[in-house]
């Protein structure tokens, strides 16, 4: 079992981790820094704990982003900021898993209704879709994402330390092949859609490790892939802000707005099975549904349970 870090070395992390990230490391500094960090495990552990701290700026606007990287170049900036993420770092230890195992500990999320895209350490693009969480954890020798909840589109960046880029779910791991690719957490399984090049599925209790290739996409639980699948317009779509439905139940489509509403939508039984086709704005949800009710002879009605899509009388 990996000693956790003391406050020494918590401390030393810090002012790696700032140092790195002033923009000033000379390749001397950044061949110190690979010897600290493999000197001993705890010294991997401090800096993946300050990875996950400082991951939650990555979502700062360019502006405050490119301020911050200026301040870390002044010295008396550079020593405050050591300071505050060493602070940071030396949470206590059941504090600390207590802390990182909350919803709002998430290295990044997103509320009903809200997309969020981000470029990552590596110049990677990551967009969350409504109502999703992950974590980052980024070392010396692997990208990794970990999906909590929710829905994210993949744009990978070639790395100049070649590390695998990686996505993890509860089934499994998704080894991106250089590629832009989305993952879903669903109930009990992934699901992945490739938009270009590959992605490799390691599912957590399989040795093999099937390749999807773009255009393709699968359902796999921890046992492997359970149902292969052509990407469609949906996973095409929703990292645009848009809902493209072709042909589409009502049914379903209600169920998919509904997850961009903090108001429940339903659906009566009786109209689950009108179709609807258009392309709708994931973030007017009363647009897309004053469209939806001129195109087929259903109404809204407002609830205090939520609201209800029925026949119009």
């Amino acid at each position: 079992m990996n000693t956790p870090p003391d406050r020494r070395t918590l401390a030393q992390a810090a002012e790696w981790f700032v140092l790195l990230a002033s923009g000033e490391a000379s390749d001397e500094d950044r061949c110190r820094w690979h010897g600290w960090l493999n000197a001993h495990p705890s010294h991997r552990l401090a800096w993946q704990r300050a990875e996950a701290s400082v991951a939650r700026l990555s979502g700062l606007p360019a502006a405050q982003a490119q301020a911050a990287a200026q301040a870390l170049r002044q010295p008396p900036a550079r020593r405050r900021f050591v300071g505050q993420l060493a602070a940071l770092l030396t949470l206590g230890g059941a504090g600390w898993l207590g802390y990182r195992h909350s919803d709002h500990s998430a290295d990044l999320r997103t509320a009903v209704g809200e997309q969020r895209e981000t470029r990552l350490a590596d110049g990677s693009r990551l967009q969350l879709d409504t109502d999703s969480t992950v974590d980052l954890d980024f070392s010396a020798k692997t990208r990794l994402i970990r999906l909590r909840r929710g829905q994210i589109l993949i744009e990978t960046a070639t790395d100049k330390l070649a590390r695998p880029f990686i996505v993890e779910t509860a089934e499994g791991r998704i080894r991106a092949l250089g590629t832009r690719f989305t993952v879903e957490q669903l109930a009990g399984q992934t699901r992945v859609a490739v938009l270009d090049q590959r992605v490799a599925i390691h599912a957590a209790a399989s040795s093999d490790a099937p390749i999807l290739g773009a255009g393709e996409a699968a359902r796999f639980d921890r046992d492997g892939i359970r149902l292969r699948q052509t990407v469609d317009d949906i996973d095409r779509s929703w990292h645009r802000g848009l809902l493209v439905a072709n042909a589409m139940r009502l049914a379903e489509f209600t169920a998919r707005l509904g997850r961009y509403r903090t108001t429940p939508l339903h659906c009566a039984d009786d109209i689950a099975e009108l179709r609807i086709s258009g392309v709708f704005p994931l973030a007017d949800d009363e647009r897309a549904l004053a469209t939806l009710t001129g195109a087929l002879p259903v109404t809204l009605v407002r609830g205090a349970d939520g609201d209800r899509l029925q026949a119009r009388k």
